[in-house]
């Protein structure tokens, strides 16, 4: 099943491998986590559903930094949350008939301490009750398998963010 079909039907995630059944969120061995572009991971998250027609051009605004901003992820885990999180929010956006605004998808990169590492944030206009989606639900777990954080906050009428943070290994080393 794609990345996309995964992001979108995320009960359908599940893949049998000798009789025991694998869902997305399943253990991370370690052996895909590589240093990676977030701003890169975005851009191709974004391609991946405009190309499948899940997304329109004008549904997700992308905010990323001139330079690189590097994480250490799974790169098949961390494109799944975004993804969902896409998937999600444009949902929400259509549900609310808010065709006017879009998306937001933030990439910042970590601070010159390393008191936080790179983090990246939805915006969008929603109810409250998106809150709970299935697909925020997967978002969320995925981001905990691979040591992350991941907070919601609504803002009433003005809409949702979602953002989540990457902690790096050697944090608080940065700036030395």
């Amino acid at each position: 099943m794609s990345a996309v079909a995964t992001a979108c039907k995320p009960k359908q995630a599940q893949v049998t491998s000798e009789g025991r059944h694998l869902t997305a969120v399943g253990s991370l061995d370690g052996t895909d986590v590589q240093y990676l572009d977030l701003g890169a991971l975005a851009r191709h998250a974004v391609a991946l559903l405009q190309a499948t027609g899940h997304v329109e051009a004008t549904e997700v605004q992308l905010e990323l930094p001139d330079e690189p901003v590097f994480a250490r992820v799974s790169r098949r885990r961390m494109e799944q949350v975004m993804l969902h999180l896409l998937a999600d929010a444009v949902s929400a956006c259509r549900s609310e008939g808010a065709t006017a605004r879009a998306v937001r998808l933030r990439v910042e990169p970590q601070d010159d301490f390393g008191d936080y590492g790179p983090t990246f944030q939805l915006r969008y206009a929603s109810a409250s009750e998106s809150l709970l989606s299935e697909g925020l639900t997967a978002a969320r777990e995925l981001v905990e398998t691979l040591g992350g954080s991941f907070t919601v906050k609504d803002h009433g009428l003005k809409g949702t963010t979602v953002t989540v943070s990457v902690e790096l290994p050697d944090q608080g080393t940065a700036s030395w």
